[in-house]
Parts: structure tokens; C-alpha cells; sequence
């Protein structure tokens, strides 16, 4: 960690990473259940885009505060940084997802330029989204680099590795959807028992939404194990670094110590 773990810049920053964390930790499944709720919910549409903006603030006010610790740590302050301002792009664009609600599913030729629009930027918040769980993942793992805990470090590489591995199906999820009725086409023809159990197209196309949130769940489920492992391995480092006891101390405990109470 440091040389001298007790000197006065680092325990407060310290403190603001180890808030950070906290607020990542609790902000992710946060983040996710609005979403969730956001698209399939149309009482929670009443809320307007205050829930949205809220969580996404809440991210990068967690993000924001992990700058504080290594400022020199050049990798270090270029990973954060991105992720800060990924987040900072979720922020602005959240509104967005609750707006595309106003928006008729007809065939896109067929919409205005304000409903084009909010598409548009759906599409960027959705990719904005992925870019920022893949920026903080890297950041995570950049900073239980720096930790004194290899079993830590090791444990963070490979959940690092499976989450960048489960993106593929899960952008593969997102994107299949729109091929729904050729899928059920296909189906119907090979294996006609699932096309009946899908029932129509649109049945298709609600398991895939049905798999791609379990997926982005699982990530995100991910992420959070790391993220708090990655704060208990900064409070164990912490605690574990209180300067020794002086000689003249110890000589005084010694001396208080009477055998009789053995």
C-alpha cells in the first residue's frame, strides 16, 4: 500500500475509497432494478425520470470517489477517469429510457424526427451501460492490483475474465430480439415442440428478454462480489498495517503483567 501507511494523505483517502465501494456495491442493483422497472412497469413510469437519474448519479458519485486514492497511479487515474465519465454519460442519458415509452412501435421509416431521436440515444445509453460495467470491472482489477493480497488479486482476475466472457451472449441477447419472428420460423420447422411452447414470436422474443436479464444480473451480481472483496481487502490492509508497539511500551506491558491472573 505505502511505505508509511499512517501518513495524513492516505488515511482519508483511504476513507473516501473505501465510501466509493460502498456506494458502488449498493448502486449496482440499484441501477438495475430501475431499469428493469423502468421497461416493464408502467406504474413506475409515473415517477418520471427522477428514479433514473438518481441511481445513475449515485454511480458516479461512487466512481468519483475512488480518483482520491493513488492520485500518481497514472493506469490507475486513466481507468477511473473513463469510468467517471461513462457514468456521467448515464446520468444524461436516463431519461431517454423512460421517454422511449412515447414511442409507437411502427416501422422506424414511419417515425418522426423526435422519436428517431430518443432511439438513437437509447441505443448510446444501452452501450454507454455495457462500456461502463467493463470500464469498472478493469477498474476494480487495476486496484486489487495494488493491494497486498494475491489470493485477492487472483480472485479479481478471474471474475473479471468470466464477466468480459458472458458480455458476448449477453449483447448477442440484446440484439436477437429483433430477429424474433425468423427465429420462430426456424423453430417451427426443426423443432416444431418449442414454437409451440413459445406460442408466437412474441413469445420468442420474451424469452430472449427473459435470458439477456438474467444474464446482465449474473454480471452484475459479479461485479458486486468484487466490489466488496476488493473493499474488505482495503480494510484488512488497513488494520493490518498499525505501526508496532515501542520497546518502551512493551517493557511496561511486561511489567503490568502479573502470572497470578493465569
Amino acid at each position: 500500500m505505502a511505505d508509511d501507511p499512517l501518513q495524513p494523505d492516505l488515511m482519508p483517502s483511504l476513507r473516501r475509497l473505501v465510501r466509493g465501494l460502498e456506494v458502488l456495491f449498493w448502486s449496482l442493483p440499484a441501477a438495475l432494478v430501475v431499469c428493469v422497472a423502468e421497461s416493464v412497469s408502467f406504474e413506475w413510469q409515473s415517477w418520471g425520470v427522477l428514479p433514473l437519474v438518481l441511481v445513475m448519479g449515485l454511480l458516479w458519485y461512487g466512481v468519483s470517489r475512488l480518483k482520491v486514492f493513488q492520485p500518481g497511479e497514472t493506469v490507475w487515474q486513466s481507468t477511473v477517469t473513463i469510468t467517471e465519465l461513462l457514468a456521467l454519460a448515464l446520468v444524461g442519458l436516463a431519461p431517454f429510457l423512460h421517454w422511449f415509452h412515447h414511442v409507437p412501435e411502427i416501422p422506424a421509416e414511419y417515425l418522426t424526427s423526435g422519436q428517431k431521436h430518443i432511439s438513437y440515444c437509447l441505443v448510446v445509453f444501452c452501450s454507454a451501460t455495457i462500456m461502463f460495467l467493463l470500464n469498472l470491472n478493469h477498474a476494480i482489477a487495476r486496484l486489487a492490483a495494488m493491494l497486498p493480497d494475491e489470493v485477492l488479486r487472483r480472485h479479481t482476475r478471474f471474475l473479471v475474465i468470466t464477466n468480459f466472457i458472458l458480455f458476448v451472449p449477453l449483447l448477442a441477447l440484446m440484439l436477437l430480439p429483433q430477429f424474433s419472428f425468423a427465429i420462430f420460423n426456424a423453430l417451427a420447422r426443426t423443432t416444431p415442440a418449442l414454437a409451440e411452447a413459445a406460442g408466437t414470436p412474441f413469445g420468442v422474443e420474451a424469452w430472449l428478454q427473459s435470458a439477456a436479464l438474467w444474464l446482465a444480473t449474473l454480471i452484475v451480481a459479479t461485479t458486486m462480489a468484487m466490489v466488496w472483496k476488493t473493499k474488505e481487502g482495503v480494510l484488512n490492509g488497513v488494520f493490518s498495517l498499525e505501526p508496532p508497539a515501542l520497546e518502551g511500551e512493551i517493557d511496561e506491558t511486561e511489567e503490568d503483567f502479573d502470572p497470578s491472573l493465569n
